[in-house]
């Protein structure tokens, strides 16, 4: 069945839109957090009962030794986390959020509920629920299939 859009263009352009709304209300005085400093700030904001190192952090956000390090570097240089002794582990240093730190991610929730609010205005819960079906549908088949073979078969079926 042909379409006159593409699904992956239509994600892709409403991916920017929210990317550019959320950013545009950022409001950070050393300058905007990059994506993966703020989702990190949100998970050590959220966690702050368990201990969490950078092996951690390596593990859940699929990110490289190096790459942990230079952002862990930079967010305690920008005063918003804290490397303290472990108490399970005296060798691996602990990582925890700063007040700083905590208000930012506050302030990043707000922005998001509001963000989140304009997003489905006019939407009813049964659509909403319509749709993030349809997005789980969508990345399922993504995860299924590799790229190249995707190539291969661009009628492929939804389920």
């Amino acid at each position: 069945m042909q379409h006159e859009r593409y699904v992956g263009f239509e994600i892709k352009a409403l991916s920017n839109l929210l990317r550019r709304r959320l950013m545009s209300t950022a409001e950070h005085p050393q300058g905007m957090l990059t994506e993966i400093e703020g989702v990190l700030i949100g998970y050590l904001c959220h966690n702050k009962k368990q201990e969490i190192y950078q092996k951690d952090l390596e593990q859940i956000f699929c990110i490289r030794s190096s790459t942990a390090s230079r952002l862990l570097k930079r967010l305690e240089d920008e005063g918003l986390i804290l490397r303290s002794m472990g108490e399970k582990d005296a060798r691996m240093k602990r990582i925890t959020a700063t007040a700083r730190a905590q208000a930012l991610n506050d302030e990043a929730e707000r922005r998001i509920a509001a963000t989140e609010a304009v997003l489905t205005r006019g939407l009813s819960p049964e659509e909403i629920d319509q749709f993030l079906a349809t997005a789980e549908k969508l990345k399922r088949n993504l995860l299924r299939e590799p790229a190249a073979r995707g190539l291969e078969d661009p009628g492929g079926g939804l389920e």
